[in-house]
C-alpha cells in the first residue's frame, strides 16, 4: 500500500479542552492507519475574542461563563481527557490568558506546531501555567529544546496570518472547536472518537 502525506488543518484555541482531547484523539486514529501521515496546520481561533491582553482570574472567568454549571462542565471534560490519556489538572490553572501571542507562535514555527502544541496543552491543562505571559512562553518553548525563532512570531505576516484564520473561521461560521479540514477537502467539526475520523482518512487519503 503506497504511503499518504495528508494536510489537516486544526481550528483550535491552547486553552479548549476539547482541542486538546479532539487531537488524541485524532492521533488515536491515524495510528490505526500507518500508511498515512498527516501533516497538521495550525489555524488560530479565540474562544474569547474580547479577552484583555494580561488575560483574567481563572474562578472569575468560569463564573462569568459557566454559572453554577462550571464544576459538572468541567467534570465531564476530566473524564473525556482520561479516556484519551490526559490528566487534566484544572484546579491548577489560575488565570485564564489571552491566546493571542501562543497562536502567534504556533503559525510562525507550523514545522513543529505539534510538539510545540503539545507543550502547551500541558503546561495550560496540566501543570497551570499562565501561557498569555511572556515569560512563561520562553520558558515552555525552551523546555522543547526545538530551534524557534522567536523573533517571528512577532512579525506582522504572522499577525496577518492570524487575522486571517480568524476571518476563515468566521467564514466557516465556526462558533466552537476543535474543526478539522482534511486535504482541502473533509471537514470534521469535534473532538470525536478515533474510529468516526477513519471515514474522512480514507477519503482524504485515497
Amino acid at each position: 500500500m503506497d504511503h499518504k502525506i495528508i494536510t489537516v488543518e486544526i481550528y483550535a484555541d491552547i486553552i479548549c479542552p476539547w482541542c486538546y482531547i479532539g487531537k488524541k484523539r485524532l492521533d488515536a486514529a491515524f495510528a490505526l492507519r500507518p500508511h498515512v501521515t498527516p501533516r497538521y496546520l495550525w489555524r488560530g481561533f479565540l474562544l474569547n475574542p474580547g479577552m484583555a491582553a494580561e488575560g483574567m482570574d481563572r474562578q472569575a472567568y468560569l463564573h462569568n461563563k459557566f454559572g453554577s454549571a462550571a464544576a459538572s462542565v468541567y467534570g465531564r471534560i476530566a473524564a473525556a481527557g482520561l479516556e484519551s490519556g490526559i490528566s487534566f489538572d484544572f484546579d491548577k490553572i489560575t488565570r485564564t490568558p489571552d491566546s493571542r501571542t501562543v497562536h502567534h507562535v504556533l503559525i510562525s514555527a507550523q514545522q513543529h506546531v505539534e510538539r510545540l502544541s503539545e507543550a502547551f496543552y500541558q503546561a495550560y491543562f496540566i501543570d497551570g501555567k499562565d501561557i498569555g505571559d511572556a515569560d512563561v512562553l520562553a520558558q515552555v518553548i525552551d523546555s522543547t529544546g526545538l530551534d524557534i525563532d522567536q523573533e517571528a512570531a512577532h512579525s506582522t505576516a504572522t499577525h496577518r496570518q492570524l487575522e486571517q484564520d480568524l476571518f476563515m473561521a468566521r467564514q466557516l461560521q465556526l462558533d466552537g472547536v476543535p474543526y478539522f479540514i482534511f486535504a482541502e477537502q473533509y471537514a470534521v467539526a469535534g473532538a470525536h472518537m478515533p474510529e468516526h475520523f477513519l471515514p474522512v482518512i480514507d477519503a482524504a487519503a485515497a
